[in-house]
């Protein structure tokens, strides 16, 4: 009797189980549908010059709205802008950096200034030690009472890639 019990019992749960996981093989599946979603979901491949143009338009935007001429670092969280995904840091310099790529964007921009040649905002890639890229630096230079201050703003590649889609 005690095996009836348990034979009973272990049906009731094995049927119970499969009930209560649904018997969903009656919807049928909208094929074209479902590769339409597939494709638009689909890995895209963005070229570097497409991702930079993108990152040079975001920093001009950003450069526009942020310019502070008080030299160092700027704290991205009290930024009153609305694109703070696309920021890593910012920062002004108000003399040489030490820093490789913000040092050479510094020296062109100060040899532009000593030359009395046009100063124009600048976009760098910022690459690893596998020489991929991490990140983009814009700069932006202003002459402030005859003195050279150049706002740089390290854009997030990712983000910046993601703003593609």
């Amino acid at each position: 009797m005690h095996r009836i019990t348990l034979k009973i019992l272990s049906t009731f749960v094995l049927f119970f189980s499969i009930t209560a996981c649904g018997f969903k093989t009656s919807d049928k599946i909208n094929a074209p549908e479902v590769n339409k979603q597939i494709k638009e979901r689909k890995i895209k491949r963005f070229k570097e010059n497409e991702i930079a143009d993108q990152a040079f338009r975001i920093g001009s935007q950003l450069s526009d709205s942020i310019f502070s001429i008080n030299c160092g670092t700027l704290p991205v969280e009290l930024l009153k802008i609305d694109q703070k995904e696309f920021i890593n840091k910012v920062w002004v310099d108000c003399s040489t950096p030490k820093e490789d790529i913000p040092k050479q964007v510094w020296e062109a921009y100060a040899y532009s200034k000593n030359q009395k040649l046009e100063l124009k905002d600048n976009i760098q890639r910022i690459k690893d030690d596998n020489e991929r890229v991490t990140a983009y630096l814009f700069s932006s230079p202003k002459i402030v009472n005859d003195s050279l201050k150049v706002l740089q703003i390290e854009l997030n590649h990712k983000a910046l890639v993601l703003s593609l889609y």
